[in-house]
């Protein structure tokens, strides 16, 4: 079996890069090639800001989906394939989907669209115009596969039958750059915050309940833009315990996980996020809100928690957890470590691969 995965592999492209990355080292390692996997590399061409206006989101999107659909045609005109995987972001993409399944269906090939965002109950309840978009694009696509339980349920509930569940994976190379590092000491009082510092991610929020907690370092790893650092800055207000460390090799981002103390995403809205799944992984407690699949990814099994969860844009709350956390070690060490242990039982990259393996055989 032959498949076109599209997806972005490089630029800008936060999480769903990182996935492709670790699938393809997975796939190259893997003696069975029984699968073979092209990729087609859907990266745009620049990062689009937190608060870029809509005009120019649709100016950057015709500049980019331009040249993808003449690349996309051609790679399609240019071998045989039995499935194309389409990975998609929501909004303006989905419009890219829909063309992208449209000229794959004309080649007499299967076409699955990966919703990699956790927003699908959102738009159903609202249905706007991105709801009408990706209802369009989920009837058309031969296969569906969404990240968490709630949009799978809200698809099944609306009487789609070609929906699946695929969890992100760990990586393998995750979990031996962990293995190499070896026990670390962490660093008490050592908030980390890893991604895109945009406001969706909720970094304005968290500066400002770290404002006045005595005696932290809120440390920030991920793309910054200046006018974002200067507002942050002066959000802290020009305090030495703010460090915005901007991007950082990947080795190095897990080695900031193992030293940290709290590991702190206080997101407004995710899909299946990598990050949380890495930081568990390092075994770190883990401050967050229940968007996408958080809630799953944290679920509490027994007296067995991995961290807190807190509503999105409530500094209050934000702040009464991170001292929480740093007042009772014994609850945040084990919550470090019942992390971990979820993490190496439920999402091993062999376990996902598998499933999409199957999806795609389904297909």
């Amino acid at each position: 079996m032959k498949v076109l995965l599209v997806a972005p592999q490089s630029g800008s492209s936060g999480g769903i890069a990182r996935w492709t990355n670790h699938i393809l080292s997975y796939y190259n390692s893997l003696d069975d090639k029984s699968v073979q996997i092209d990729i087609f590399d859907t990266a745009r061409s620049e990062f689009i800001p937190d608060n870029a206006s809509f005009p120019r989101r649709v100016k950057l999107a015709l500049k980019d989906y331009g040249v993808i659909f003449k690349r996309f045609k051609s790679t399609l005109a240019s071998d045989i394939y039995d499935v194309v995987h389409i990975t998609s972001s929501a909004s303006l993409g989905l419009l890219r989907d829909l063309l992208m399944i449209k000229m794959t269906h004309k080649r007499g090939t299967k076409a699955i669209v990966h919703f990699r965002f956790g927003r699908i109950p959102q738009l159903f309840t609202h249905k706007n115009w991105e709801y009408h978009l990706l209802t369009r694009v989920a009837k058309k696509a031969d296969e569906v596969i969404v990240l968490d339980k709630l949009s799978f349920n809200v698809l099944i509930q609306n009487g789609y039958e070609n929906i699946h569940l695929l969890p992100n994976p760990i990586a393998p190379g995750t979990l031996q750059c962990i293995s190499d590092y070896g026990n670390l000491n962490r660093e008490q009082g050592v908030i980390l915050f890893v991604g895109h510092c945009i406001a969706t991610k909720g970094v304005f929020e968290l500066v400002h309940a770290c404002k006045d907690i005595p005696g932290i370092r809120l440390r920030l790893i991920g793309a910054i833009e200046e006018d974002v650092k200067k507002q942050l800055l002066q959000l802290s207000e020009n305090g030495g315990w703010l460090e915005m460390l901007g991007e950082k090799p990947y080795k190095e981002v897990l080695r900031q996980m193992m030293i940290c103390d709290v590991f702190v995403l206080p997101t407004y809205t995710e899909g299946f996020p990598n990050v949380i799944l890495e930081a568990m992984a390092c075994g770190c407690p883990i401050l967050t809100t229940p968007v996408g699949a958080i809630p799953e990814m944290l679920e509490k099994e027994g007296n067995n928690e991995c961290g807190i969860l807190v509503p999105p844009k409530d500094e209050d709350s934000l702040q009464k957890a991170i001292v929480h956390l740093l007042m009772n070690p014994a609850y945040k060490e084990n919550c470090g470590k019942n992390a971990k242990d979820r993490v190496t039982k439920r999402y091993t990259m062999a376990a996902i691969w598998s499933q999409m393996v199957k999806i795609w055989n389904n297909a």
